[in-house]
């Protein structure tokens, strides 16, 4: 939607959202029975309404209240202790990026009816610098090293592979990236994988066959990176 290479995508209640994997992993993105107690006291010192997962407003802003903790005015509070001091937030500047900016203004980022020419989150994130006050997420995602030493290739690129199949597995892989998605893959037998880099998806195929013509059925295709498996040799 915008926001940093760090940052995943998850479906969640008909919606797909901004999220972090390493906040996930302690409990402290989505809420629920089960969640950390200083979960629970954030979402409602946030007013987080209805849903119950924070939306990256909410999570800058988490951050926000957090690092003031660690300057030297304010004693450190139990949010500081929650997420800065467990390296789940980085603080800097106040980001002024998010400004009157809504959830359904993520959600709609990622409908495939709207350009990046035309999401409010695309134009508004363009001033978030690294020096602002920000969630720590996954390790960024450089697009042009991926492919380096390695056979995955851009799906639908001119000239590229223009494989389908059987799709029997959709396995997200948080801050996992092509190596972890390859491994999978050769673990339960399939003979392609293709890798999305903004949901963080790996999916599996088998019964594997060329596509006629080049076509691109989804505005993500370009952000998606296939393997073939079914040579051992060039993979």
């Amino acid at each position: 939607a915008g926001l940093p290479s760090t940052w995943r995508v998850q479906c969640v209640q008909g919606k797909c959202v901004d999220y972090c994997p390493t906040w996930e992993e302690k409990g402290l993105w989505f809420l629920s029975n089960d969640s950390p107690t200083i979960m629970k006291e954030v979402a409602q010192s946030i007013e987080t309404r209805e849903q119950k997962y924070l939306s990256p407003i909410e999570a800058f802003k988490v951050c926000d209240v957090a690092c003031r903790g660690k300057t030297g005015n304010v004693p450190a509070n139990d949010v500081t202790k929650a997420f800065v001091d467990t390296n789940l937030c980085r603080c800097g500047n106040t980001t002024k990026a998010l400004t009157n900016i809504t959830l359904s203004d993520f959600s709609s980022a990622h409908d495939m009816m709207t350009t990046c020419g035309d999401s409010k989150v695309f134009k508004s994130l363009r001033i978030l610098s690294i020096n602002d006050t920000q969630p720590i997420c996954c390790p960024p995602i450089e697009e042009e090293k991926l492919q380096n030493g390695n056979q995955w290739k851009r799906l639908y690129s001119v000239g590229g592979p223009k494989l389908e199949g059987s799709y029997f597995a959709h396995i997200h892989m948080g801050c996992g990236s092509l190596d972890e998605c390859q491994d999978v893959a050769r673990e339960k037998g399939a003979e392609i994988a293709v890798f999305d880099i903004i949901s963080s998806y790996c999916h599996l195929a088998r019964n594997v066959f060329e596509l006629d013509n080049l076509f691109s059925v989804t505005k993500d295709n370009t952000r998606r990176f296939i393997l073939d498996l079914r040579n051992p040799a060039k993979s």
